[in-house]
């Protein structure tokens, strides 16, 4: 079995609304939901190369621990079933949130799967999955002794999850040889480092000051990682993350529309209708109900953008404006552009400071992206065999 092992890298971001990996290199974004139900739908009419094909959208399965059979991510929402999420605000307890470990588990068993069948087409009795991986709390949640326990959720022992395909159950044991827990928004400084500079020539067109990956080698950056339920508001400089600048606030996009969920159920009659269905139909400009949609969360969505403004504007003043660039990413963000960014920009540009808006494209994926970079870089193979010396000991 040994030389059949898959051998897993996995940058593994999960957010409020939506569950960004990129496992081996390759992204896979879904809503991070599930939906837990008695028994197995009847999939022998299925068409099992187009469910592994597109494992991530259609993935069914059940698990040893949290036991139970699991519609995971868009398969959810389309099943009409009733969906779990993260919730936002206080509650916000990813260690204790069984839609993370449930999501980790799957996606990482749906990927392992389809990668087994692409490389030996038949399946053994238990596909062997061995994973190195990177993942994140809130940095206002953050201490080593809680990243340790975050950890230690996946490393304490083997799990065993089935990812049904059709008529075909395919069981899969994981085991996480290395995982470690960084701060959120920390994460994305190493994507700035290694990135495609096509993410800077947004800015690059606007500013006669150019920037590069190799700018953020040493730069102060302030970051404001808007998500969901939380937004991150730490200062790096290099890689490493100033322990006196490390705030984090319940704010985000997930607020805004947890407030407009309600009217719009009733304005369309909607009874079971997730946060994560109505961030989709905002995302999606041709909906029918989009600009209904739009229009009862807006005021929401600005009341948090100027929340979120203050709380930038105050970090900057803590630091006494030695700030390099202002950096703002994250899902929030971009629904928070219109709001924000020209107030932010005047303050900025008083200040000295650059500000650099992460455009669309790569806003939402830029933590998984520094994520995924610290899994495969040399800090984390350090790591891993001190943490491998130590278990011999």
């Amino acid at each position: 079995m040994k030389n059949k092992e898959i051998i897993l890298k996995v940058g593994n971001d999960n957010g409020n609304s939506e569950h960004d990996l990129i496992i081996n290199g390759v992204s896979i974004a879904q809503p991070n939901v599930f939906a837990k139900v008695r028994k197995l739908p009847n999939l022998d009419e299925v068409n099992k190369d187009y469910v592994l094909e597109n494992i991530s959208d259609n993935l069914i399965v059940t698990c040893e621990d949290p036991s139970g059979i699991y519609y995971i991510g868009n398969y959810a929402l389309r099943s009409g079933q009733k969906v779990r999420n993260i919730e936002v605000g206080i509650d916000n307890n990813k260690i204790e949130s069984d839609v993370v470990i449930v999501n980790t588990l799957s996606q990482i068993a749906g990927f392992a799967v389809k990668e087994y069948h692409n490389k030996f087409e038949k399946f053994d009795d238990i596909v062997e999955v061995k994973v190195d991986m990177t993942t994140a709390l809130p940095i206002s949640y953050y201490s080593q002794k809680k990243s340790l326990e975050f950890a230690n959720k996946f490393l304490c022992k083997s799990h065993m999850v089935t990812v049904h395909i059709g008529d075909l159950s395919v069981r899969v044991k994981i085991v996480f040889e290395f995982v470690k827990v960084i701060p959120e928004g920390v994460t994305s400084i190493f994507a700035l480092k290694q990135c495609d500079n096509k993410i800077f020539e947004e800015y690059n067109l606007k500013n006669e000051d150019k920037l590069n990956n190799t700018y953020f080698n040493n730069a102060r950056v302030l970051h404001a990682a808007i998500g969901e339920g939380t937004s991150e508001f730490p200062i790096t400089q290099g890689i490493e993350f100033n322990p006196d600048f490390i705030k984090g606030t319940n704010n985000g996009i997930g607020h805004a529309i947890d407030k407009a969920l309600e009217e719009f159920k009733s304005l369309k009659g909607l009874s079971k209708f997730s946060r994560q269905d109505y961030s989709k139909i905002l995302i999606d400009t041709n909906h029918k109900f989009h600009d209904d949609a739009m229009e009862i969360v807006e005021q929401y969505i600005e009341d948090e953008a100027e929340e979120i403004l203050h709380h930038i504007k105050a970090e900057i003043q803590k630091a006494n404006n030695e700030v390099d660039v202002v950096c703002v990413y994250g899902g929030g963000s971009i629904f928070m552009r219109t709001y924000l960014e020209s107030k932010l920009k005047n303050f900025c540009d008083r200040a000295e400071i650059k500000l650099l808006y992460i455009p669309k494209k790569y806003a939402i994926t830029l933590e998984a992206e520094g994520l995924y970079n610290f899994t495969t870089g040399k800090i984390f193979e350090v790591l891993k065999a001190k943490h491998i010396e130590s278990k011999n000991k």
